[in-house]
């Protein structure tokens, strides 16, 4: 089903928003060993979860919400109309004097690139390069390699991007995505570094291929993706397995928003990962329509005159505001000078070219 190309923008950041969301809840009920720490909870409908969910007491975190720094970059794209990487820095280093946390790790900086992915969709080469840019203008942890953190995320902007432009197969994206990384390796300037990454992540991706195939089943997928990877001195290895527990919930059921964010919930590792971009992996696949209006409604509850989703967020204070930063990022990408005058209220429709018709990008 064809969706509007402003409907997966926005179905992007506010599925992250939401997969982020559920993953929190989820850890903080497991503390406190509430009923929505049970496994029955995944079992029922959307309805009944998001009422537990809208009555639990307001998160109070512990640890950096990553996806705050999509936020942030978004803003900055906008703003500046291209990837300003000096920009991005400013904005990051002002957060961290909001005291948060200075070192991202791979994983905040594959949540942190999402609105790359949706900005540079429509051209594999330069979403390489633009995250690779972004990678090396970041802290990654003593002992990180580049091409072993920017890879696996470029994977899941591969994925991304097919979605966008209406050409994710679930059973065809997988070969899709390996054929991207083999080009990519013949034509990378250091083939030797490119090599050991990529050759782990098609083994990978061929293993997600044959879950998929094969029909296999939540606890199978665990099993077999969960699972430290085999003995290698590839730095970040760890980061691997958590995008592709994220491909699978997205393929095993493309087309249930709902339910892969859920499942992605319950494959045990690295929850908070893997449920933002299988939130925004789904999201830009089932667009904004195809999220629950229940699941969405739990980013705007209040408790004390604060939202959830600035709870969790801090720069943002309620999901129109998101909608609105997805629309702007759109209006960005298809060219528009001036964002604030692009229609943003939802009577309002607007309509985008493909790129390449009106005019070259």
């Amino acid at each position: 089903m064809r969706y509007s190309l402003l409907s997966q923008f926005q179905g992007v950041l506010v599925g992250a928003a939401i997969g982020e969301l559920l993953a929190w809840a989820a850890h903080l009920s497991q503390q406190d060993q509430s009923e929505l720490a049970q496994p029955q909870l995944f079992l029922g409908h959307p309805e009944r979860q998001a009422q537990q969910l809208l009555a639990s007491e307001p998160l109070s975190l512990s640890a950096p919400a990553w996806g705050r720094l999509t936020v942030l970059g978004a803003r900055s794209l906008v703003e500046r109309g291209e990837l300003d990487l000096a920009d991005w820095q400013q904005r990051f280093q002002s957060d961290v004097e909001l005291g948060h946390p200075d070192e991202l790790g791979a994983e905040g900086i594959a949540i942190a690139s999402l609105p790359i992915a949706l900005f540079f969709h429509e051209d594999e080469t330069k979403l390489y390069r633009k995250l690779s840019q972004l990678y090396q203008c970041a802290s990654l942890p003593p002992g990180s390699i580049l091409n072993s953190a920017v890879l696996p995320s470029f994977v899941l902007s591969l994925a991304i991007a097919q979605a966008l432009q209406n050409q994710l197969q679930p059973q065809e994206l997988i070969p899709q995505i390996i054929n991207a990384l083999t080009r990519l390796e013949a034509q990378s300037a250091d083939p030797i570094a490119d090599s050991e990454t990529i050759a782990v992540l098609m083994q990978q991706l061929a293993q997600v291929q044959t879950l998929i195939q094969q029909n296999a089943s939540l606890e199978m997928a665990r099993s077999q993706l969960c699972q430290p990877l085999q003995a290698t001195a590839l730095p970040n290895a760890q980061f691997v397995s958590p995008m592709m527990a994220a491909l699978y919930c997205c393929l095993a059921t493309p087309q249930d928003w709902h339910l892969a964010v859920l499942r992605s919930l319950q494959m045990k590792i690295s929850p908070q990962l893997v449920a933002t971009l299988t939130g925004a992996l789904a999201g830009a696949y089932n667009s904004l329509a195809g999220i629950p209006v229940v699941w969405r409604l739990a980013l705007d509850r209040q408790h004390s005159g604060i939202s959830t989703l600035k709870s969790i967020w801090q720069v943002v204070e309620s999901e129109a505001e998101v909608i609105e930063l997805a629309t702007h990022l759109l209006a960005t990408w298809s060219g528009t000078y001036d964002t604030q005058k692009f229609p943003v209220k939802r009577c309002q429709v607007p309509a985008i070219a493909a790129p390449r018709v009106i005019r070259p990008r």
